[in-house]
């Protein structure tokens, strides 16, 4: 491991470095698998690389130390373990107690050991469970700016319509693994809601970016984009799953890469998203494969659940530099997966306009 640059997480909005599994103190492996059926539970020995003081730990009338955070109540049973025994080990190590909320409960998790340092120990080892469970969960909203004015959707079923007739023929291009019209969206990110207070504090975060972000990107300029071009996912054109259209800012004042990584960056700090990478991949998916109706079952009779790729290399060629055209993101939304609405697109749990709404 190079200690100068070490492998760091991101947990809670906060980062950390990971040590070596060769020569950190503890490093434990939950590979059982429980009653609530998790498993391959893994943490390390953090050290906190951000501000210590990003979370309190306060001393109480006992003269031992204490803090507490929320946990949605999904995750729980990930912490305790089958009959317990992830809560035994971890208070085994870190010399604390840790107490849950009841089965069905809301509430705090809170741990009460003799320093500070176990305390936080103890903490960070739950938090690296809880991004744990998070990660296998199903994602349940996204952020997105909706691209589907009617410009663009004209313009989409024209590109549509296009592909199928010219590169009808390229393995597993089909009219099923297209978007609709009405749902293209610029994706920002997508999150895992456990609980009401987790969708409470992402409409929260949401709606505080047009004074902690807009304002500042945009200092009152219409974000106004141009969709064109298309570009896959992957490295290979030949067995792809997303094709989606690339997208610009119009304008030199500012940059739609800048404000997409600050919006996703507020939800970074409030630890509703973990940061996969530095910058947001912006992209309005065009088709994908996991929009293609999954047979139940093979020839064989057995359940087959693989996603067909389709071969993209025809369409890279005719449609290259395809114009979608010019639209002014006037919304951006937390959408719900898998939902509608009268304006069919995704339903919202909630949205903030991108420019202050002008006094009546």
């Amino acid at each position: 491991m190079d200690v100068l640059r070490p492998p760091t997480v991101w947990v809670a909005g906060r980062c950390y470095r990971v040590l070596n599994p060769q020569t950190a103190t503890t490093t434990t492996n939950y590979a059982e698998a429980d009653a609530y059926g998790f498993e391959d539970s893994v943490y390390q020995d953090e050290v906190d690389c951000t501000n210590e003081t990003d979370f309190t730990v306060e001393e109480t009338g006992s003269g031992r130390f204490q803090t507490s955070f929320p946990v949605a109540n999904p995750y729980i049973p990930y912490l305790i373990g089958s009959k317990g025994s992830t809560k035994s080990r971890i208070e085994k190590e870190t010399y604390t107690n840790l107490k849950f909320p009841g089965k069905g409960q809301n509430g705090n998790v809170v741990v009460t050991g003799k320093d500070v340092r176990t305390v936080r120990q103890a903490r960070l080892k739950l938090e690296m469970l809880v991004e744990q469970a998070r990660k296998k969960q199903p994602s349940t909203h996204f952020l997105s700016l909706p691209v589907n004015t009617p410009n663009i959707q004209e313009k989409f079923l024209e590109f549509k319509k296009e592909v199928l007739e010219k590169c009808g023929d390229s393995r597993g291009v089909e009219e099923s693994i297209f978007q609709e019209a009405a749902k293209l969206h610029l994706t920002l990110c997508v999150l895992v809601l456990a609980d009401d207070r987790e969708r409470q504090q992402a409409v929260d975060t949401l709606k505080q970016c047009p004074e902690t972000v807009l304002k500042k990107q945009l200092g009152g300029e219409k974000l106004r984009l141009e969709m064109k071009g298309v570009e896959i996912m992957n490295d290979d054109p030949g067995e792809v799953h997303v094709l989606y259209g690339r997208v610009n800012a119009l304008s030199w004042s500012h940059s739609i890469q800048a404000i997409a990584d600050s919006v996703v960056g507020e939800f970074v700090k409030g630890g509703l998203v973990t940061r996969q990478q530095e910058r947001v991949k912006l992209h309005v998916t065009l088709m994908n494969t996991s929009f293609r109706p999954q047979s139940n079952e093979d020839n064989s009779g057995v359940a087959n659940q693989a996603r067909e790729t389709f071969c993209a290399k025809k369409i890279l060629k005719e449609f290259a530099d395809f114009e979608f055209g010019v639209f002014e993101v006037e919304e951006i939304h937390l959408s719900i997966r898998h939902t509608g609405s009268s304006t069919k697109y995704y339903s919202a749990s909630a949205k903030i306009p991108v420019l202050p709404e002008e006094p009546s």
